[in-house]
């Protein structure tokens, strides 16, 4: 039984549901830091499976320098997940580490080009690039795109700053909001 799943059951019950509904997504918006736990389009793709390391993490937000400023929080080009991991040894391409996250990303790109249940999913989520929602929204809404995006984690942005301002998981809001369902 994991973190999703008990969200899965807790968004069932009106008690738990009336407890995400009066906590905002703001909670988790870590404006300030969020830089760090991201890389550079032209960094090396190892570098994004440090800072994934580093942070405990499994998706890292590529971006430009350029166009994460004064404001805080990121603006995300790409995103670098370590289920790139197993697409590498899969098509036992280790050469592929050796790139920057942007020739990384488009070498991923043109192998799943080919790989159609990857764009059925693509389509089905209906993204581009990263999944959000927004900081003033609240945790339940928060946990039902979570939950319908099938992902591990999504990330939190902000409308005011048009920039990614956190990134958040499935334990995360448990542990937001654990002490008031139990």
């Amino acid at each position: 039984f994991s973190c999703i799943d008990f969200l899965d059951v807790a968004l069932r019950f009106a008690r738990s549901s009336a407890v995400l509904k009066s906590q905002s997504a703001r909670t988790f918006d870590r404006r300030g830091t969020i830089l760090e736990a991201s890389v550079q389009n032209d960094a090396p793709l190892v570098d994004a499976l440090r800072v994934m390391d580093a942070s405990r993490s499994t998706v890292c937000p590529a971006t430009l320098a350029e166009l994460s400023g004064a404001f805080g929080g990121l603006v995300a080009s790409n995103v670098v997940s370590a289920t790139d991991l197993k697409l590498v040894v899969l098509e036992e391409r280790h050469d592929v580490l050796d790139l920057s996250v942007n020739e990384f990303i488009a070498w991923r790109q043109s192998v799943m080009s080919g790989n159609v249940d990857h764009m059925l999913r693509q389509q089905r989520l209906q993204r581009f690039n990263v999944v959000s929602v927004d900081a003033g929204d609240s945790l339940h809404m928060l946990a039902h795109r979570l939950l319908a995006s099938k992902l591990q984690r999504i990330f939190l942005s902000s409308d005011e700053i048009s920039r990614i301002v956190g990134i958040v998981s499935s334990r995360d809001i448990l542990v937001e909001v654990l002490d008031q369902l139990i």
